[in-house]
Order: C-alpha cells, then structure tokens, then sequence
C-alpha cells in the first residue's frame, strides 16, 4: 500500500511537471539490434514551426509540402540536438522519414524516423538529447528504450544523458556475481534481526505514509493550478500575423496598406503586453520565447525593446505613426493616436517642463478632437499626472504663479474624472491623485 501511494504520487507529480508548459513535452523511441539503433522521435510540431519556420505560406498549418521543402532544416535540427555514442564513439544518424503526426487529442507532432549504424554490436550505449531548449530550457523528451529483450525508460533533459552497457565484459560479470553473493549475505543477517521486531508498529508507519501521500496530492493540486501566458503556439501565431501584415503593408493600394499598417501596430502592442504580463507574473522563466520574439519581430522591422528603467517592454508605435501620416482621420485615428501617447506617457521621466507641457497639450488637443472616445478615462488620468508633474517641477523652480496654475488644473481634471467616470479604475486613481495634491497643498 505504501508503495503504491508514493508510485502514484510522483506519477502525478511527473505529469504536472511536464505539462507545467502546455504540450511541451516531445517523446522518442529508441530499439537497439546488433549495431543498429533505430529511433522515432516526436516534437510538437508548433514548436518546431516556430524555430524553424516550416509555413511559409502563413495559412496557419505546415503542409506535407512544406515539410518535404525544410527536410534539410528538420534534418540539420535532428543532428544537433540528437547524440548517439557506441562504446565512447559517436555514431552518424540519417534521417530517413519525416512526417505530421496526431495524438489521441489531436495534438500535432513532426515525427522523424532516424537510424544509427554502428561498426560493431552496441556494448556501452549512450543517447543525449536537448530538443527545443532554445524555447525551454527544462524541455523534456520523454524516451523508451528498448534492447536486449526489455524496455527502459528514461527522461532527457539537457543535463542529463541515458547511458548502458549492453554486453559486459567478463570481468565486470565476475564483478557482479560476487557482489551478489555479498548482497544475499548482508539480507540474510537483516532478516534475523527484522523479524524480532513487533508488528504493532506498522499500522503507524502507513498512516505516516499516507499522510505523506496526501500532502503530496495537495502539493500536486496546488502546483497544477499555475498559468501559462505566453506559450510557443501562441507567439508563433503572432508572428506569423505580422509577417503577413508586414507583407501587406507594402501593397499599393492605400486602403489595404492603412488597414494593414494599424492592425501591425495593434498586434506588436498586444505582443509587447503579453511579453510584460509573462515578466511579471514568471520573471524570466521563459527567456528562450522572448529572445526569440524580439530577434523575429526585428526580422519583420517592429522594434520591441526593453526599457530598463521602467522594467517593461515597449513598441515603438512605427506602424502606428505611418498609419497616421496616410489616413489622419481614417477609421482607426483615434486608437492610433491614443496609442502613441501612451507611450509617450509611460515612457516620460516627468523630469523636463519643456516635454510635459507638450505632451499635456497633445493630450488636449486629443480630446478636444475625439470627445467619446472609449479610451477618455485612461488619457485624462494621464493628463492630470501630467498637471500634477508640472505642478512639482515649477515648485522646485521657486515659480509660484506656475505651481498654483497646475495644481490648478491637475485637481479640475481629477475631480472631472471621478464626476463622469465615477466606477472606473480611473475615478479611484483620480481620488487617490486629489488627496495626495490636498496633502502637498497642507504641507
């Protein structure tokens, strides 16, 4: 029984580790014959479209022709994240079968069918594999090896690499057989003074083991509840949008380039969103998907960079600035322009009159132009934070008449917001902004 609840416990546990990034997990199979070891090895074919690029023609699924066309690509992969070594020397593979493959749920895998060759019958065997680390660096490919008559299982990380000896040799065996004879003699001595011992304490002992087990399934329930933000599947998606929007934006006809160039900048400024969120909820847990976002979104000449000093990713807004130059009071302007000075807001130090007074009267200018735009409540906090800067930076420049004026204006614009937006975020960000200006004025 004990036995059983433990067995049980760390299959569970396995199983919420290797799922702890939606179907990232690849499997292989290895069968040892003589000198040949044949392997079938299955990577989640989002995955490897993401790194590799199979669809070219971005329709959202990698046709047989496509995979048929990256052969040399999966076949240069396959090599670099998959060792074999026969007695201490690496053995060649070929790839000699490449195709889509679905499991029971349908999820898709690129399945390869690989050989090694040896020179001579497998002695000491060893297989290392590191698929798709440059995504996940724990990614886990979960293998079966069998030779000689029995199956064995092993799981590949990076750090870790299956190694047997097949065929030992007769010192090793004479090795074996004595220590065997030792083994036998030392159980012989512990079952003497075992069985003295009394039986009433092994009800005890399971209940602690079953204690031991619960905890573990309350650890396991807990561990499994965690969240995935940014997976492979996803991101791959995104780019593929942009690349083809990217294509798009260089179409002649103006209303297809404008629609194309504001829906670019709506999907980098989601990509960028997403990016934070995963920083902030995992902080670097997936380093491999963000280096890679950010080396294809420049590919595509979207500049997504990191601001060190406000701890977040940041677009540019290029698609969204040439949108405006093309279509000024085209159909998305308004988002556009919102856009844009969002930026500008959360990237300001709040430091420089000159910039805060320009960017508190493009704000205006904003609003006065698109009074019910959905967006209000946000830019109007923004430009009460940005009254309340200036207010700050002409106190410390000994202006009183400047101070006066903006704590003027930040306090009308705090006490508007909590007047027409009076359940919002915004309102409650506007009552905290109100006491902290009523405090300054006390003080």
């Amino acid at each position: 029984m004990r036995r059983i609840l433990w067995t049980a416990a760390a299959i569970a546990l396995a199983a919420v580790t290797v799922s702890a990034h939606a179907n990232s997990v690849s499997y292989a199979e290895f069968s040892v014959d003589r000198g040949t070891i044949r392997a079938i090895v299955r990577l989640p074919l989002d995955d490897v479209d993401l790194l590799l690029r199979l669809d070219r023609d971005l329709d959202g699924r990698v046709s047989d022709a496509e995979l048929a066309a990256a052969q040399a690509a999966i076949r240069a992969y396959f090599a670099k994240h998959l060792h074999v070594a026969v007695d201490g020397v690496g053995v060649a593979g070929t790839l000699d079968r490449i195709a889509a493959w679905r499991d029971p749920s349908a999820f898709q895998y690129l399945e390869g069918d690989l050989s090694f060759h040896a020179r001579r019958r497998v002695g000491r065997l060893a297989i290392r594999s590191d698929f798709l680390t440059e995504l996940y660096p724990s990614h886990k490919t979960l293998g079966r090896i069998s030779m000689a008559g029995r199956d064995e299982r092993f799981t590949f990380e990076s750090v870790s690499a299956f190694e047997k000896r097949l065929a030992p040799d007769r010192a090793a065996t004479i090795a074996v057989a004595i220590g065997g004879l030792l083994v036998v003699g030392v159980l012989l001595l512990i079952r003497r003074s075992t069985a003295r011992q009394k039986s009433a304490f092994a009800p005890s002992a399971l209940r602690r083991d079953k204690t031991g087990a619960a905890l573990v399934f309350i650890l396991i329930a807990a561990t499994a509840q965690a969240d995935v933000i940014m997976s492979a599947q996803a991101l791959n998606a995104t780019l593929k949008t942009m690349e083809k929007l990217t294509r798009q934006a260089n179409d002649d006809a103006p209303a297809a380039r404008q629609e194309a160039l504001f829906q670019l900048g709506a999907e980098a400024d989601g990509l960028a969103s997403i990016m934070n969120m995963e920083v902030e909820s995992h902080g670097m847990q997936e380093r491999g998907l963000l280096d890679l976002a950010l080396r294809r979104t420049k590919e595509l000449g979207v500049r997504i960079a990191y601001n060190r000093e406000k701890k977040k990713f940041f677009y540019d807004g290029d698609a969204f600035g040439e949108y405006l130059k093309e279509a000024p009071r085209g159909a998305h302007a308004a988002p556009a322009e919102f856009k844009l000075l969002s930026y500008g807001f959360y990237q300001s130090s709040g430091a420089d009159i000159a910039a805060l007074s320009a960017a508190a009267a493009a704000k205006t200018r904003f609003l006065s132009r698109y009074p019910r735009f959905e967006g209000n409540a946000e830019l109007r906090l923004y430009l009460a934070v940005d009254y309340r800067d200036l207010q700050r930076r002409y106190a410390e420049a000994h202006d009183g008449a400047n101070a006066a004026k903006y704590r003027r204006l930040a306090r009308a614009e705090c006490l508007r917001i909590t007047r027409e937006y009076p359940r919002t975020e915004q309102a409650e960000a506007a009552r905290q902004l109100l006491r902290g200006l009523e405090a300054r004025q006390v003080g």
